[in-house]
């Protein structure tokens, strides 16, 4: 588990600045709008995630269940994220609350729904 964990936490990092540098990239270099980078980033960096997740952190098959069982992780994870920035704005508190909320528990939540569903 130590192995896997350390894994999805380096994934995650280089998933995140995929996702950083493609939707800064498709903003500042060709002109798009930033929903549509953003949008096109998260799903540049979600196939990124899947791939070394599978392969890397945990050691398994790459194939159309685990991919599908990856997307439906991902998606409720995404679904937190939002639900979790839109319930500290509705009681009035700093966004940065949300943020640090979402950085604490969605990767917790992801992890491990994927150790325990995804690659079951």
């Amino acid at each position: 588990m130590r192995r896997s964990a350390l894994g999805f936490a380096l994934v995650g990092v280089l998933s995140t600045l995929t996702h950083v540098c493609v939707a800064t990239v498709l903003i500042e270099w060709l002109g798009a709008r930033a929903p549509l980078a953003n949008g096109v980033a998260f799903v540049v960096a979600t196939l990124l995630s899947y791939v070394a997740n599978t392969r890397w952190s945990f050691g398994a098959r790459l194939g159309m269940a685990t991919a599908g069982r990856f997307a439906l992780v991902a998606g409720t994870a995404g679904l937190m994220s939002m639900g979790i920035a839109w319930l500290v704005e509705r009681v009035g508190g700093h966004y940065a609350l949300g943020i640090a909320l979402v950085v604490v528990f969605v990767p917790a939540f992801s992890f491990v729904g994927h150790r325990s569903f995804t690659y079951r």
